[in-house]
């Protein structure tokens, strides 16, 4: 245990994108723990819907099912439940008494890889959920074991660390107007019935996964957490918010999506960028334009403790002026061209 734990740990402080991190974590974690394919997603902490996901072994197109049964079927071992209850790794037939034909995943995501035996397992670091993972064996293999689930346990806060750390360090690409926000409506069975052409531009950096994630949300009854925060490929900020169409789960439901309002963007970057309470008030202030006399006045502070302060900030974030930091905290390009 403690070998694979070093090297996770290794790779953990690489300063890897989330992207990279997750698959050089998985093809290190294969090596102690087999697996035929896996799915391992960043999570929201605040709503514990799933961002990203990269995987091996799975046919594309099945978001919509895996959505469905995490937030819309009585299952065992959900995420959601795995981070609240802190218990962070299951073994479906275990968490199914034995028999993992008891649980609707079995019978529905499963198939679609040829698979029998899951693992899961979520990312933890003070509290805070930051990814998942699950591995799947197929039927001729042996089932998990609680040593295996053992292993995995272990790696859940330097690998949720360095999610966090990861999830603001997408390189901006060049700024093209940033259009409205993107309306879509969605069937009851995920498919895409009317999408406006903002939502078609923001779903091209964003992928379906998230937009599936919020209409299961929605369609749960999940209210004000169908939203989730998403640093696109393009390194901007995006927020998605799902709602029920005439308040009916079997109806559909429609997703709103637009640039993510600054306060939520620096509540993250805080988490990622360990921010004590008051710089992440200034970052906020900086992001708004105001100066540092300007920051002083509503802060209730001197103009000096501010130059502290943003002096602490511009050290976590790497960069040596205002104009570097709020282009690095909204993910586009800064006027003298660095990222």
């Amino acid at each position: 245990m403690r070998r694979l734990q070093t090297d996770i740990e290794g790779i953990c402080r690489l300063g890897l994108d989330s992207q990279t991190l997750r698959s050089q974590v998985m093809a290190r974690l294969r090596q102690d723990v087999r697996y035929d394919a896996f799915c391992f997603g960043t999570i929201d902490p605040w709503t514990l819907l799933v961002t990203d996901d990269i995987s091996a072994g799975i046919p594309p197109g099945n978001a919509a099912l895996a959505s469905y049964n995490e937030y819309l079927e009585a299952d065992v071992d959900k995420f959601a439940d795995l981070a609240r209850t802190g218990r962070t790794v299951g073994i479906l037939s275990h968490s199914a008494g034995g028999d993992p034909r008891r649980s609707l995943r079995f019978h529905t995501v499963l198939p679609v890889i040829n698979a029998e035996h899951e693992l899961r397992a979520v990312f933890l670091a003070d509290g805070e959920c930051w990814g998942a993972v699950s591995l799947f064996r197929r039927g001729e293999q042996t089932d998990f074991t609680p040593q295996e689930a053992a292993l995995v346990r272990a790696l859940s806060r330097p690998v949720a660390v360095a999610l966090r750390r990861a999830c603001v360090n997408t390189s901006p690409t060049a700024a093209q107007g940033v259009p409205g926000p993107g309306v879509l409506v969605l069937d009851k069975v995920g498919r895409t019935v009317v999408a406006n052409e903002t939502a078609r531009y923001w779903l091209h950096e964003l992928g379906t996964l998230p937009l599936h994630e919020v209409a299961a949300a929605a369609r749960a009854g999940r209210g004000e957490e169908a939203y989730l925060r998403v640093r696109a490929r393009t390194g901007r900020w995006l927020s998605l918010w799902g709602s029920t169409l005439n308040g009916e789960p079997d109806s559909g439901a429609s997703v709103v999506i637009q640039p993510t309002p600054v306060s939520d963007v620096t509540r993250t970057l805080a988490r990622a960028h360990e921010l004590t309470a008051r710089e992440q008030e200034i970052l906020e202030q900086v992001i708004s334009g105001r100066p540092s006399m300007g920051i002083a006045s509503v802060l209730t502070m001197s103009q000096y403790t501010v130059q502290d302060h943003l002096k602490s900030i511009f050290a976590k974030f790497g960069v040596r002026s205002r104009g570097q930091l709020v282009a690095r905290a909204l993910g586009i390009p800064s006027a003298d061209g660095t990222a």
